[in-house]
């Protein structure tokens, strides 16, 4: 379902890899330089190694025009790794400013039900392994794509009152130009069932650097074309550099 800038900045920001439960995965901050057919924006990605065995997945994205914050958005999702399945338990959605909208998702595994919200309207799901969230599928995404599974790559997305199957493609490597400099890239992209589907998203990721996020290029149904470049990282305490 459609949502303001929602798509560009929260669905492909994709995290470290999962290994089995209680290893470490590494903990990363990223910022990113976003815009939205002309209205500029920074996002932010980061995520927190918390205990247990969980994990907890913050995106957030300040918009402005004429230098006035126009939209403010905020997400979270928390996790845990249990060998290379990721398992959700939380997820939130906050967006305010000009257009407004709030959604959550709770799981409960031993029942089999997820409480999705919306608003003031909520939908229990069936649950099924495998099912996640905009930000926990982004994890169990690289997960494949740092184990070297480039094939099947689909995933069950819980998006208010349905789940929806989400496909992608590995397209290829390529050097790619950023604020940082060269950086050495794997480019995806979403694939579409419907072929005259006008909705694109490519996807560049950085090879150096366990495939942190580095470019999106998205164009959504009504036409809104939305970009986002890295501008800065640190993945394991260590900052993002550019190829020599």
């Amino acid at each position: 379902m459609t949502r303001l800038l929602n798509p560009a900045i929260s669905i492909y920001l994709i995290t470290c890899s999962a290994l089995s439960l209680g290893q470490d995965v590494a903990e990363f901050s990223a910022n990113y330089q976003a815009s939205a057919n002309g209205i500029a924006a920074d996002a932010q990605r980061t995520l927190q190694r918390l205990n247990g065995g969980m994990y907890r997945l913050t995106n957030s994205l300040e918009a402005s025009l004429a230098g006035q914050v126009i939209a403010r958005l905020e997400q979270a999702s928390e996790f845990q790794l249990d060998d290379q399945r990721v398992i959700p338990f939380s997820y939130s959605y906050l967006l305010t400013g000009i257009s407004s909208k709030a959604s959550a998702i709770n799981y409960n595994w031993d029942a089999g039900v997820a409480l999705s919200s919306a608003d003031d309207e909520s939908w229990p799901l069936d649950l099924t392994e495998g099912v996640m969230d905009q930000l926990s599928h982004q994890f169990a995404f690289r997960q494949k794509i740092l184990r070297g599974e480039f094939e099947n790559l689909e995933f069950q997305l819980i998006d208010e009152d349905e789940i929806e199957l989400h496909n992608y493609r590995v397209i290829g490597e390529e050097q790619l130009s950023t604020p940082l400099g060269l950086l050495k890239s794997t480019r995806l992209e979403r694939v579409r069932e419907d072929a005259d589907d006008e909705r694109r998203t490519v996807i560049w990721l950085a090879n150096d650097w366990e495939f942190l996020l580095v470019k999106i290029e998205q164009v959504n149904r009504s036409g809104l074309r939305i970009e986002l470049e890295l501008e800065n990282a640190t993945v394991d305490g260590s900052e993002v550099t550019a190829l020599p």
